[in-house]
């Protein structure tokens, strides 16, 4: 039986539901079941680091190393930036099981304004500090995240070049306002050099967007959807509670705008067509939106049999995407 089998009756359908070798919330006891006599294996420590962006902010992330070296794909996930109380703390859990059941590496900021990121160096004086207030954040302020994606992308070019992962497969995980900043700024990326001795660019493969919008505060995803590379090749997947028809009608807007330059989600059997399409939408039956469907207890289809799916149909399985160095000394 595949590992890679979902079938629903429709991409935002919640019935007939079929998961083998999916959930993480199972997968371990599945695996304990194959491993029952061999010792559990030690994952590396998780670290804490501090990056400084090049406008100046002091960036706290998360880094969940991965333990497949080369093979390891890298994730940068975004936390929501709609909730006050947002941080990067909602995707602990997830960052946690896909280490550990997936051994894929995962970098998790305290964006600007928000958690331990509250602090940027004062231009008039180098020891100096001013406190960013999220609550004064305009476009502008939104739109300078993509620095802080750019710091997280610097620091796992570095972990690519030490071996430790493969940049090649890099994916990133949005969450409402940061689903807009992260399909623009993976425009950014791909408009940036893929190839010769200074290749800083093209590196971002899949995009994962829980209940992506359509605006906030005049920031629009239009950048990332017009652009040919993202709109027709890249692997993006949409994750919204259906249960609230505002916000999942505008993933579908957002989806729909793709849907023409991809193939079918579903096989004419009514499984998921996950090897054939780069294109996915997926509505849970919960109002929860953005990053918070991950708190909610037993939504179908589950998140993390979809990241499970994604990762290995759209990413672990493509043979083209195989690891270089990026150091242009090593060249």
């Amino acid at each position: 039986m595949s590992r890679s089998l979902l079938r629903m009756t429709s991409p935002f359908s919640t019935k007939f539901i079929w998961v083998p070798l999916l959930a993480f919330c199972s997968l371990n006891s599945l695996l304990l079941a194959q491993d029952e006599e061999k010792p559990k294996k030690e994952l590396p420590p998780v670290e804490s680091h501090v990056l400084e962006t090049k406008d100046g902010v002091f960036l706290n992330v998360k880094f969940y190393p991965g333990t497949k070296g080369k093979e390891s794909i890298p994730i940068i996930m975004l936390h929501s930036m709609l909730n006050v109380s947002a941080n990067s703390a909602v995707y602990t859990k997830l960052a946690t099981a896909i280490q550990e059941h997936m051994g894929h590496a995962v970098i998790i900021p305290d964006l600007r304004g928000h958690g331990k990121s509250v602090e940027r160096r004062n231009p008039r004086d180098i020891n100096g500090r001013i406190e960013i207030d999220r609550e004064k954040f305009s476009k502008a302020e939104f739109t300078s995240v993509v620095q802080d994606i750019e710091s997280c992308k610097s620091f796992l070019r570095a972990k690519n070049d030490e071996g430790q992962l493969n940049l090649e497969k890099l994916t990133v995980v949005g969450s409402d306002i940061t689903a807009i900043l992260a399909l623009n700024w993976a425009a950014l990326d791909w408009n940036k050099p893929g190839k010769g001795l200074i290749r800083n660019g093209q590196d971002v493969k899949a995009l994962i967007l829980f209940t992506p919008l359509q605006s906030h505060k005049g920031l629009t995803p239009q950048l990332g959807l017009s652009h040919p590379t993202i709109k027709q090749n890249l692997n993006i997947m949409i994750i919204a509670g259906q249960q609230n028809p505002q916000y999942f009608s505008e993933s579908k807007r957002i989806h729909n705008q793709l849907t023409r330059f991809h193939k079918d989600q579903k096989n004419t059997d009514g499984t998921i067509n996950w090897s054939g399409t780069k294109l996915f939408l997926f509505g849970l039956n919960t109002g929860a939106q953005g990053s918070g469907i991950l708190q909610v207890a037993n939504p179908e289809p589950h998140p993390n049999a979809l990241f499970y799916n994604f990762l290995i149909n759209r990413l672990e399985k493509d043979e083209t995407l195989k690891w270089s160095s990026r150091d242009p000394n090593a060249l």
